[in-house]
């Protein structure tokens, strides 16, 4: 039967980032499906639209009081459906790794291949708990975008950024935290982000691990992104490690593909390629 690759974004993701991917997959012959994970897909506000930042930061969000079982259900009821009509391969990107993980906890049986793309694993502790770990002391994620944060995060209960900030120094060290060195890269890129994520640095509810006899059963890869400034290779290196520590008979499977942490969102060959060896339908050709 023929397998349906499913996407789940990263953070300030939405199902849109993955159009380049899909454009390359289904080239190749594959089936794929993205998700918008909860509060996701809905757009953007006029006020952010135009720079209105006074109104921009007190309009509500559609992330307020999304939780971490709320959000993983979304990701399995997905691979529920999608499994009635074939193996289901799900892919997840930087936080989405953390949505997968829980998928794979609840319905291990109904996943046939879970692969994460720089993405995060929460295995000894809860995935706050890796954001001290000295791995992470050379990541740009924090302090590029730290002047792009609107509002206190911990009153609020979600992170709100200003990703059409007209600062051209902030937007450099975005550029480079994405590992996306041209500006047209980067605004393609850029126009898929939402400007909200939930809070799930201190929020309990994401406090799940991999689960050695439910997650730790089906087969995996690790998809490195050697030139990532945003989850170096050295947290990425942490998280495999760990995982196969957990489970050593069922060790990833790891690749390595250039280029930082979004540039593959737009540059799709080298991850594409990757991927299409886990589709072993009769059907396929593979390219690449």
């Amino acid at each position: 039967m023929v397998p349906t690759y499913v996407f789940v974004h990263g953070s300030a993701g939405n199902a849109g980032i993955w159009a380049a991917m899909q454009r390359e997959m289904a080239l190749r012959g594959h089936r794929t499906l993205a998700v918008d994970l909860p509060g996701r897909g809905a757009g953007f506000s006029m006020a952010y639209q135009t720079q209105d930042l006074a109104a921009f930061a007190a309009e509500p969000s559609p992330l307020a009081g999304v939780t971490g079982p709320e959000t993983v259900q979304s990701v399995v009821d997905v691979v529920r459906r999608v499994h009635e009509h074939g193996p289901v391969i799900l892919v997840g990107h930087s936080l989405g790794g953390l949505a997968i993980t829980g998928a794979g906890n609840e319905v291990p049986d109904l996943i046939d291949h879970i692969v994460y793309i720089a993405a995060h694993i929460p295995v000894t502790k809860p995935a706050a708990g890796y954001l001290s770990a000295p791995e992470w002391g050379t990541s740009e994620l924090f302090p590029a975008t730290k002047p792009i944060i609107m509002g206190n995060p911990a009153e609020l209960g979600y992170i709100r950024l200003n990703w059409r900030t007209t600062d051209r120094a902030v937007i450099e060290r975005l550029k480079s935290a994405l590992g996306v060195p041209d500006d047209e890269l980067f605004v393609q890129i850029l126009n898929g982000m939402q400007p909200d994520e939930v809070f799930w640095q201190t929020n309990p509810t994401f406090a799940f691990t991999a689960g050695k006899d439910t997650w730790g059963r089906i087969p995996r890869t690790y998809i490195r992104l050697t030139e990532d400034r945003s989850m170096p290779p050295a947290v990425q290196d942490m998280y495999i490690k760990e995982a196969d520590a957990l489970t050593p008979d069922n060790p990833f499977e790891v690749y390595s593909a250039s280029g930082g942490h979004g540039t593959f969102l737009g540059r799709t060959e080298e991850v594409a390629a990757i991927l299409s060896t886990f589709d072993r339908s009769p059907s396929v050709i593979h390219k690449g």
